[in-house]
């Protein structure tokens, strides 16, 4: 199953509660029982927000409530707003942080003519050189 992020629930003491994976690509908040993660408050809306991922695998939070908005760090927000790694979403006075999945990025190769390798070979000579010279010039003095 594929893993899109995680969201973490805050406790009101600031210490992480529970997580849950986003294993879907779509993730609703809300008190109706069909809700991905459900709160059972009476001023939480059927279906609060919602945490979409699109095409570019980029979180995506949109707000379904009008009467108690969902806030994204600490702020009202009306249209759909990109999530970055470590953003805290907050509905009533229940808050979440979500962030992206550790992934190894790979890293670009370059590829190298003849030219390019020869002119290293010089300089990692030169520099060699020059680090020799200024050793015997430090143990001289």
């Amino acid at each position: 199953m594929p893993r899109y992020g995680k969201i973490v629930v805050i406790k009101r003491n600031g210490i992480d509660g529970i997580v849950f994976p986003l294993t879907s690509t779509s993730c609703l908040f809300g008190r109706k029982e069909g809700c991905d993660i459900r709160m059972r408050l009476p001023w939480v809306s059927n279906e609060h927000c919602k945490i979409e991922i699109n095409e570019n695998k980029e979180a995506v939070l949109t707000n379904l409530s009008t009467v108690n908005p969902t806030q994204l760090n600490g702020a009202c927000f009306e249209q759909p707003v990109p999530l970055k790694h470590g953003d805290v979403l907050t509905i009533i006075d229940r808050s979440f942080r979500f962030e992206y999945p550790l992934q190894s990025t790979p890293k670009k190769r370059r590829s190298r003519s003849l030219k390019d390798e020869s002119l290293q070979q010089v300089a990692g000579v030169e520099l060699l050189h020059k680090q020799t010279s200024g050793a015997k010039n430090l143990d001289a003095s």
